[in-house]
């Protein structure tokens, strides 16, 4: 499949820095925009992957944020300067704090690399409420990058428990994989990504 990121930002040294690190880890085509409206040329979207990673605040044509929302390969992600999480109404499906090291930045991509069609595909229809709160404890604890005995020791659970509700959580998503119950739990607001240290993932 065809993959595109989109930097969008008016800050040409953000934009060249963050092409540099996508280009540096990842196989993918980087197109540098300095606004919204450059966006609008590319919005054919079939068969491809597109990543929006545009300023905070800014705001996509309607038109083109119509056309891009009825796809389930495009995942926008928000260049902030604030460290606060995400709203649960918000338009953007990651962050990426402009502070942020280039491990987590790696992480964000390669989350939304790795899931973007499972996650879109499994997750549509699902809500929070799906999960008792003990699986969404043992969710968080499973993005983070814990082993199973290390869970039960921090949630005061035998490794049994820890794996049933393992085996729950995988039905009931059905997401087997670490990265996509990660994503889950970052575009579900049960996590922040900065709470995600990418070299202690198991």
């Amino acid at each position: 499949m065809e993959e595109n990121i989109f930097i969008i930002h008016d800050s040409a040294i953000i934009r060249r820095g963050l092409t540099s690190i996508m280009q540096e880890y990842f196989k993918m085509e980087v197109t540098q925009l300095a606004s919204p409206e450059e966006l609008n040329p590319f919005s054919r979207i079939e068969d491809r992957l597109i990543i929006v990673a545009i300023q905070e605040g800014c705001k996509l044509d309607p038109a083109l944020e119509a056309t891009l929302s009825k796809s389930n390969q495009v995942f926008l992600i928000a260049l902030s300067t604030h460290n606060k999480p995400l709203a649960e109404d918000s338009d953007y499906d990651f962050k990426i704090h402009l502070s942020s090291g280039v491990l987590q930045i790696q992480q964000v991509i390669q989350l939304v690399r790795n899931s973007a069609t499972r996650y879109k595909a499994t997750t549509t229809n699902s809500t929070n409420d799906e999960l008792t709160q003990r699986e969404v404890d043992v969710i968080k604890k499973i993005a983070l990058g814990l082993a199973n005995k290390d869970i039960a020791d921090s949630l005061n659970i035998s490794v049994h428990t820890v794996i049933s509700h393992r085996k729950n959580i995988t039905e009931k998503l059905n997401i087997k994989s670490i990265s996509g119950l990660t994503v889950y739990a970052i575009m579900n607001n049960l996590l922040d990504i900065s709470d995600i240290k990418p070299d202690e993932l198991v």
